[in-house]
């Protein structure tokens, strides 16, 4: 039997509450507060006992009601999160979009956020330089492409970003809710350029409130709720 791509083996992530916001004035003024909050902080578990494995080359569709943990699952996948408990194995290059301009540099160019982010998903200059027109053409923004990000609207910024993180050809793709931004034909780029990821064996976990985009594109669903995996199984099974 062929090793899975990803394992996920008792994964629980915590995050710690603060019970009152304290700037440094409130935390003079109530500082035995302060020091109980701190000491005794409330914990919020966003990933409750979780257990899977993945296939190389599986399409998973993370569904749920919003807080249910699917962004918190992704991001610890991609090493954004550490695990608070368990074990998450990941055997492949990961590439990310979580949110709209995330990663990116504002104050950067488009063509310098570009070589940027490549180099951070371990590229090299030079392999950037080749990939740079492909990703230009496909994030079609004009000028601004040498303007700094923070002039961009969020439908620039999700033209670059996906035009990035598709460009550099990842074994897994991690998408949260991009589909949802931008017009027809923005959509049927970043439609096409999965499909062709997805042809080349590329492991996709998409996290999509549109059961169309996950019919397309997902064999399998994950089902989570308040943290923990309610469902798992064949898309036509449990979507609704």
């Amino acid at each position: 039997m062929a090793e899975p791509i990803i394992e996920i083996s008792h994964l629980t992530k915590e995050f710690r509450l603060m019970n009152r916001h304290y700037g440094l004035r409130n935390i003079l003024l109530h500082l035995p507060n302060y020091i109980h909050d701190r000491r005794h902080p409330k914990m919020f578990t966003a990933l409750d006992d979780i257990s899977f494995e993945v296939a190389r080359g599986e399409r998973i569709a993370l569904f749920g009601p919003n807080g249910s943990g699917k962004t918190t699952l992704l991001s610890v996948i991609g090493g954004v999160y550490q695990a608070y408990r368990g074990k998450v194995t990941v055997r492949g290059r990961v590439s990310m979009m979580l949110a709209l301009g995330a990663g990116m540099h504002p104050e950067l160019s488009g063509r310098e956020n570009i070589m940027l982010n490549g180099v951070l998903q371990g590229k090299s200059s030079r392999e950037m330089q080749e990939l740079m027109d492909d990703i230009i053409d496909f994030a079609d923004i004009g000028e601004f492409i040498d303007a700094p990000l923070y002039q961009y609207s969020s439908g620039m910024k999700a033209r670059l970003g996906f035009g990035i993180i598709t460009a550099i050809e990842p074994e897994i793709l991690l998408v949260d809710e991009v589909l949802a931004v931008g017009d027809a034909e923005f959509k049927k780029k970043c439609e096409n350029r999965i499909d062709l990821l997805l042809s080349n064996g590329c492991t996709l976990f998409l996290v999509s409130h549109n059961p169309a985009d996950i019919r397309r594109y997902c064999d399998r669903v994950i089902r989570l709720a308040r943290g923990k995996i309610v469902a798992d199984g064949p898309t036509s099974e449990i979507l609704p």
